[in-house]
C-alpha cells in the first residue's frame, strides 16, 4: 500500500483548543481507518509546532477523502507527500 507523509500544522483555531489534541487525534485516526488507511506512526515536531504522520492507504482517492474530512474541521492545515521505499526508488532509477 502507498505510504503518505503528512505534516499537519494547527490553525489559530486549533491552537485555541490544544488541551483537546488527544481527542482530535483519535477522531483523525478513526477518519483514516474509515477510509481504509492505517497510521503507521505519529510525531509532534516541537521546534515547528507541527505533527508528522506516516500513514498507508489503498490509493490516492481514499487519502484525499480523509484529508478533506480533516480539513473541514478547520483545526489544521495539511502538506502531504507520497513516499516509496528506497529500494523501490533505486529499482525504478536503475531501469530508466
Amino acid at each position: 500500500m502507498p505510504v503518505y507523509v503528512s505534516f499537519l500544522k494547527p490553525t489559530p483555531e486549533g491552537n485555541k483548543d490544544m488541551k483537546h489534541s488527544r481527542e482530535r487525534f483519535k477522531m483523525g485516526k478513526q477518519n483514516v481507518e474509515k477510509h481504509g488507511g492505517k497510521i503507521l506512526s505519529a510525531y509532534y515536531i516541537v521546534s515547528k509546532g507541527e505533527y508528522l504522520i506516516l500513514a498507508e492507504f489503498h490509493d490516492d482517492a481514499e487519502r484525499i477523502k480523509s484529508i478533506a474530512r480533516t480539513l473541514e474541521r478547520g483545526n489544521v492545515t495539511y502538506e502531504v507527500f507520497q513516499a516509496i521505499p528506497v529500494d523501490e526508488f533505486f529499482n525504478i532509477v536503475e531501469s530508466a
